[in-house]
């Protein structure tokens, strides 16, 4: 059976951009799903949680889709590659 990848990633305090929703956030943490008293509907053993910068409703993600800002959109001078 294969381990599952660790999550590297931001970490809580952090700004990230989760990919699945186009959506940039300030992480609040990363849990194991085994720690959750509710039905979190993810894929796999971890769940992250987001909220805006600015204020606004939390949302969930899969931590597989959360990056660095700076990762989820090309530098101007990659040319767009």
């Amino acid at each position: 059976m294969n381990e599952p990848t660790p999550y590297n990633g931001p970490q809580p305090g952090e700004e990230a951009y989760d990919a699945a929703t186009g959506r940039l956030g300030v992480l609040q943490a990363v849990c194991d799903v085994d720690e959750l008293f509710f039905d979190h509907q993810m894929p796999g053993p971890l769940i992250a949680f987001l909220r805006p910068q600015k204020g606004g409703q939390e949302w969930m993600a899969d931590p597989r889709n959360v990056q660095f800002p700076n990762e989820a959109w090309p530098h101007p001078d990659s040319g767009g590659e």
